[in-house]
Parts: structure tokens; C-alpha cells; sequence
């Protein structure tokens, strides 16, 4: 399921111009979470999702990273165990290496 999905085509500004401001003509949105039907607005705090519980499992979800975007990784695994031996030292560490 994509984003693409969850929410009703138009943007946000075409889609509420064209509605009269009911709650039942709002368009109605999926909850990426739990799937509940919640009204696509600017009176809904949290949406796409249909409440703050939602919203922060969704948040740990991408913290924990079992939702993560496909692709690439940026580090490799032997790019995350190196230590910083390879890093040069700050300055007044060492002495000058070139004596001009």
C-alpha cells in the first residue's frame, strides 16, 4: 500500500475549495496505522493519522527501523565498525608535520 492510496487525489487547497465544509463532504483519508477512516482537513491535528497513539506508533515504527525507505544503505557493514584511528588529530595534538 502506498501513500498515493491513503489520500484522495488534488491537492489539499483544491480539494477543500471544491467541498462545501461539511464534515460529511470533507474527503475521508485512511489512517496509515489502523486503517480508520478520518476526515482529510485542517481541523484534524493529526492527520493522515487518526490520533496521536497512531501517529506515535508510526514514529517509533520508522525509529526502530522496522519501516525504512528501500535502497541503498549509506553506512556498509564494515563502514559502521571502524574506529577513529584513521581520523586526523586536532590541532596542538601533535607536532607540526611540515617544518618550513
Amino acid at each position: 500500500m502506498s501513500l498515493k492510496d491513503l489520500l484522495p487525489e488534488g491537492t489539499f487547497e483544491e480539494i477543500t475549495a471544491s467541498l462545501s465544509g461539511s464534515a460529511e463532504a470533507l474527503p475521508k483519508a485512511r489512517c496509515p496505522t489502523c486503517g480508520r477512516s478520518v476526515p482529510y482537513s485542517l481541523d484534524s491535528p493529526f492527520r493522515p493519522f487518526c490520533s496521536e497513539r497512531c501517529k506515535l506508533l508510526d514514529l517509533g515504527a520508522w525509529a526502530s527501523e522496522e519501516r525504512v525507505i528501500p535502497g541503498e544503505p549509506l553506512l556498509q557493514d564494515e563502514d559502521a565498525g571502524e574506529s577513529a584511528s584513521h581520523l586526523p588529530d586536532a590541532p596542538g595534538d601533535t607536532p607540526e608535520r611540515n617544518s618550513w
